[in-house]
């Protein structure tokens, strides 16, 4: 394929932007079914409302005081609020209200976790995904007022376009940004010194033995740090593909197929992190899954194309 070529072929991927896709009804059920158990789980766990003080604070906690989330009926009365929430969640009434509650619900408590001296990024991005689902709903029902004909002009493309649209957003961004921060922490030359990682593997791995004090080898081998250090430019191109991957994690809204591959991609991702770092990223996988891969949209379309297939034979 010569240069005019592949500059045609670049022109026309680029020519239709990156816009929302027409959503069904029952696609967007499946995701707000899939979604509400990692909300509630999120906002039942127990962990962030331990915490008595906020000697670092960050977000919002930099503006209000957040201990008394420690006192003892805070807790219940969040988890019971987040009930009918998750009910309205569910059956798509009530949307600003139901997802700005649980964006209130799920906020306060990690942003006082976050406030100790060291941040947790394990559910900022169900928080992230929660929020813009939020913005998204109040924005949706402000334009439902005040521009109707906008949404009669393109009827194909309802709420739950860009409810998917900018969850999937949202998520890409948070793999951009992190792309970004390594590439400015390290004055751009994070893949060229992609081999220095073999420190953190041992360091993780000391950590792992530690914590359980189980499987002394993982005290005394260190078989993925040896490899790094033995195969340095192996390790930029291994360790520099996950970079570019999380730089470009944009190519998701191209469409449903760019989302499927690319929730695969970063699925593996997190796959082999565990595998070398023995780091969980269940919450980005989940996410992925639900609105990325969008299995059950892809069984309905295998479906179709089988029955296609049956009455053209």
């Amino acid at each position: 394929m010569n240069t005019a070529a592949i500059k045609k072929r670049t022109a026309k991927w680029f020519a239709r932007g990156f816009v929302p896709v027409p959503v069904g009804q029952i696609e967007w059920l499946w995701m707000r079914v899939l979604f509400a158990p990692m909300m509630f789980w999120a906002i039942w766990d127990f962990h962030p409302y331990v915490h008595a003080v906020q000697t670092h604070p960050v977000g919002l906690a930099m503006v209000f005081d957040l201990t008394w989330l420690h006192e003892s009926w805070v807790r219940p009365l969040f988890s019971g609020l987040a009930v009918p929430a998750l009910i309205l969640y569910l059956f798509g009434k009530g949307m600003p209200i139901a997802l700005g509650l649980l964006s209130l619900v799920n906020i306060l408590p990690r942003t006082l976790a976050n406030s100790q001296g060291h941040i947790n990024h394990s559910h900022q991005i169900v928080s992230v995904v929660i929020l813009t689902q939020f913005a998204v709903a109040v924005w949706w029902w402000w334009r439902q007022r005040r521009h109707p004909q906008q949404i009669a002009a393109k009827p194909e493309l309802s709420a739950a376009s860009y409810y998917v649209y900018f969850s999937q957003g949202i998520i890409a961004g948070t793999y951009m940004v992190a792309a970004l921060s390594k590439f400015l922490n390290s004055k751009g030359m994070w893949v060229w010194n992609a081999p220095y990682i073999s420190f953190d593997l041992v360091k993780s791995q000391r950590q792992e033995y530690y914590k359980l004090l189980e499987d002394p080898a993982l005290l005394h081998t260190a078989r993925a740090a040896e490899w790094v250090v033995e195969n340095p430019m192996l390790a930029r191109v291994a360790f520099g593909g996950s970079f570019f991957l999380e730089a470009f994690a944009i190519v998701a809204l191209k469409n449903r197929t760019w989302a499927f591959w690319t929730g695969i991609a970063l699925i593996a991702l997190h796959r082999g992190i565990l595998a070398v770092m023995n780091l969980h990223f269940y919450n980005n996988e989940l996410l992925l899954l639900i609105f990325y891969l969008n299995v059950p949209f892809w069984c309905w379309w295998v479906t179709q194309k089988l029955r296609r297939n049956a009455v053209a034979l």
